[in-house]
């Protein structure tokens, strides 16, 4: 609190950052999402809901917040800017939400982060791993995931290390995502002494990767790292396997989904996913397991549908959220939850993934990336705690 005070005098903060709370009534705690329920990302954005609101529901169920429930008030962004920012104005303006969790993307984030912080309200765990959701530093900004940067960086750096390749490519999106992915990529070139034979730039809604698949085979390359989502990774890794080219392909988080692993009949083999994600077994049967696998059958029965990693990143931040609220005591504030967040430390992942720890100089959850491989249809975990 005294931290939080302090860059308010020093002028860090706008004037009146935390003057007023909005969303907050005698027995009300409004929460605002923007996700993906109808667009190109609306495999992360509807787990994303679903686990959130799991926990909310786990929390209202219980009293609430200090007798307070929480109302979380959801709208479709549809992976679009335009819609994201419209989308932002009813949740800031005619909603009052008092803070916002899990909103979806980098560039929406990006337009929508300047005028959110200006009206008080903390943007927690965008699904997202752009560097500009915890850098440069700011009271009002927590986020879960390495960055994609870091993600490039720490995924080139082990395959290199790992099978001795000296010449790389990338072909990535012509989005801000897909920029940082080659902002990591053109850093692990320069850091390893490594040879760019090729770099690729596609849009969100390339399907036909027939021509780029034929000059990365010509291109003499060794390792190829992607910066996709899902059907652009299933199309790109798929046309180039189908053009005979048989090195590592790499690319960040974005693809760890069970779609991606399961496509194209078995034609997704050997790909190599580096990120701050893994893939739990939901259905352990192991006495460390009991609590995932009722997490599981209760998320199933509640949502008629298998629950997958954004479900418990979603689940995960939500309780983080939960937690800091509830240390705030009740007369809750912005100020008050956000010194809260910062207090949190050594936080065990129930799924398994790296303990979380927040500092006043760290908003940043995970420290470690992890590498992954389609094995027999399935994400496999291969190796953890990567640097980068």
């Amino acid at each position: 609190m005294q931290r939080l005070m302090s860059l308010v005098l020093m002028g860090l903060l706008a004037p009146g950052v935390f003057a007023a709370e909005q969303g907050i009534t005698a027995d009300t705690i409004k929460v605002g999402q923007i996700t993906d329920l109808s667009g190109a990302t609306a495999n992360w954005g509807v787990p994303t809901t679903f686990g959130s609101r799991m926990r909310i529901d786990e929390a209202n169920a219980a009293g609430g917040i200090h007798g307070r429930k929480i109302e979380l008030i959801v709208e479709d962004g549809q992976y679009q800017v335009p819609v994201s920012v419209k989308a932002a104005n009813k949740l800031l303006n005619r909603d009052r939400v008092f803070v916002m969790l899990g909103n979806m993307g980098t560039p929406a984030n990006n337009a929508n982060m300047p005028r959110q912080i200006r009206k008080g309200v903390a943007n927690l765990f965008p699904v997202t791993a752009g560097i500009t959701m915890y850098e440069p530093l700011h009271p009002m900004k927590f986020a879960y995931y390495v960055s994609y940067r870091d993600q490039g960086r720490g995924g080139i750096r082990y395959m290199v290390e790992k099978y001795g390749v000296k010449k790389v490519c990338l072909q990535t999106q012509a989005t801000d995502y897909g920029h940082e992915v080659e902002v990591g990529y053109e850093q692990a070139v320069e850091e390893l002494g490594l040879e760019s034979v090729y770099l690729g730039r596609h849009k969100v809604t390339e399907t036909d990767f027939v021509g780029t698949a034929t000059r990365i085979k010509n291109s003499d390359c060794e390792l190829l790292f992607i910066g996709t989502i899902t059907t652009d990774t299933i199309a790109l890794y798929t046309a180039v396997r189908n053009a005979g080219w048989d090195k590592y392909i790499i690319g960040n988080m974005v693809m760890l989904d069970p779609l991606v692993a399961k496509a194209a009949d078995g034609g997704m083999e050997g790909l190599f996913s580096a990120g701050p994600l893994v893939v739990s077994d939901l259905e352990e049967d192991s006495e460390i397991g009991a609590w995932r696998r009722d997490w599981y059958a209760r998320y199933e029965a509640a949502y008629g549908e298998i629950p997958n990693l954004q479900s418990q990143v979603a689940w995960l931040t939500t309780d983080l959220m939960i937690k800091a609220m509830e240390r705030a005591g009740r007369d809750l504030t912005t100020a008050k939850m956000l010194a809260e967040m910062e207090k949190i430390s050594a936080y065990a992942d129930p799924f398994g993934g790296p303990t979380i720890s927040f500092s006043a100089e760290k908003h940043q959850a995970v420290d470690s990336i992890y590498l992954s491989q389609v094995v027999d249809g399935k994400w496999t975990l291969i190796q953890k705690d990567l640097a980068f």
